[in-house]
């Protein structure tokens, strides 16, 4: 019977234990051994000494245990201090409210019941951009709504050299003939009451101004009665009932078109047409709302050319403070919408474009 040895009872050798069976001989040596190696079993046996004198594990050391030092920039030796950005806390702040403010509108429980299907041309077609301008402006249905267009122009169109009269055309004018006091017979077109009434072009002017003018004898002309003012438009607010018929695309399509328009006005500061105004600046947020954070790069790039045109304007805001029109989109509108983009999206360097714009207005 064979008896298997302890392993303290094992030889053991001057080397420590290695993860190997050691099969190349090595040298006993003393460990304080300086001398050339004049062998292989010398050379060996230095080289392990050495490698067990060595740390087992080692720590690279950490580049940013040292504070850098600040980098104080004065360009042109002039102080920028004054220049005011959005503190990050209010970045923060503004981010998380944005977030939450998506969230409870793709998630709105304000109404419980039963889905009413949206009615059709609620809004204009996404590819017409004239027609979003006078929905946004608040003008009547008949300007912006592609059929009703159709069918306007359709009644306007004159008859066709036919011998037979349209079925669908209905004739509203009505001819009176009498005879005067000459015997001549005469023909006087009765006023239809429905062109008496106020239109969005303005309000006509009263029947009995009419009936005085329209009189042989009266001498007053037509210019000495008082012109009505042109009404003006209550524009259109980014109600949930417009933005639920908005999806991404469209939303990325009138960003677009938002983008054009203040540019259209910055290139020609002193006409009225395409003002941006504080309504236009809500519906550019809402649309936002409507664009999830991760988008390609050409519908970024749409994004940051949004964001630089409101930069523009907010440096033109700066340089004419005292010249400005009231209905003009404001200063803080511009902030918000600079805002959006570069911290949703994360697009931190248009903070520098911001930054350059206002340094330019201190200048």
């Amino acid at each position: 019977m064979s008896y298997k040895r302890k392993w303290e009872e094992t030889e053991d050798s001057d080397d420590e234990p290695a993860y190997g069976k050691q099969i190349l001989p090595v040298a006993n040596l003393p460990e304080d051994f300086n001398e050339e190696p004049v062998d292989g079993l010398q050379y060996l046996f230095m080289v392990r000494r050495d490698a067990r004198q060595l740390p087992s594990t080692v720590r690279a050391p950490n580049p940013y245990e040292k504070p850098e030092p600040e980098i104080v920039e004065n360009v042109g030796g002039k102080s920028f201090d004054d220049i005011q950005l959005p503190s990050e806390e209010w970045r923060q702040l503004f981010e998380l409210r944005f977030k939450n403010f998506r969230k409870n509108f793709a998630q709105c429980t304000t109404h419980i019941g039963p889905t009413i299907p949206p009615r059709k041309n609620l809004i204009p077609d996404k590819k017409d951009r004239e027609s979003w301008w006078s929905f946004l402006s608040g003008r009547p249905e008949s300007e912006w709504n592609l059929s009703k267009k159709v069918k306007l122009k359709a009644r306007k169109q004159p008859a066709g050299m036919r011998g037979w009269a349209d079925s669908q055309r209905v004739s509203t004018t009505v001819q009176n003939s009498w005879n005067n006091d000459e015997g001549e017979v005469e023909e006087e077109l009765m006023i239809d009451p429905a062109e008496t009434l106020p239109s969005p072009k303005g309000t006509p002017v009263p029947l009995d101004c009419l009936e005085a003018m329209s009189q042989p004898g009266s001498s007053t002309p037509i210019t000495s009665y008082p012109m009505l003012e042109e009404e003006k438009f209550v524009p259109r607010e980014p109600i949930t009932q417009f933005l639920k018929l908005i999806d991404e695309r469209s939303a990325l399509h009138l960003l677009m078109y938002f983008t054009h328009w203040i540019n259209h006005y910055l290139s020609s500061p002193g006409s009225e047409a395409y003002l941006p105004t504080d309504s236009h600046a809500r519906w550019v947020f809402c649309l936002l709302s409507r664009i999830d954070d991760f988008i390609s790069p050409d519908d970024m790039n749409l994004l940051r050319n949004l964001a630089r045109a409101c930069i523009a304007l907010l440096k033109y805001i700066k340089k004419q403070e005292t010249s400005l029109d009231s209905s003009l989109m404001s200063e803080p509108s511009c902030w918000i919408l600079v805002s959006t983009v570069a911290e949703i999206w994360k697009q931190k360097d248009l903070w520098l474009d911001a930054e350059h714009a206002l340094r330019i207005c201190k200048a």
